[in-house]
């Protein structure tokens, strides 16, 4: 499924789920009017075993206006 123009993915890594949240906020602060449609954890057994949270999330925003 494509996305739309106004949507994003957005990959985020932290060391605990904390971490990974606050990360996930800060690369949600470029986008205007930005929520999250869907979210997701992806790993596999390296992440798991050294402790590394990876979230992934599509987020709509709106986008600025086209400069002139």
């Amino acid at each position: 499924m494509p996305l739309a123009p106004t949507q994003a993915i957005i990959t985020v890594t932290g060391k605990s789920l904390n971490r990974a949240v606050e990360e996930l906020r800060q690369a949600l602060l470029p986008y205007a009017d930005a929520h999250i449609v869907a979210v997701t954890q992806r790993t596999n057994w390296f992440t798991s075993f050294v402790g590394l949270i990876e979230i992934v999330a599509v987020i709509d925003y709106t986008p600025a206006p086209p400069a002139n």
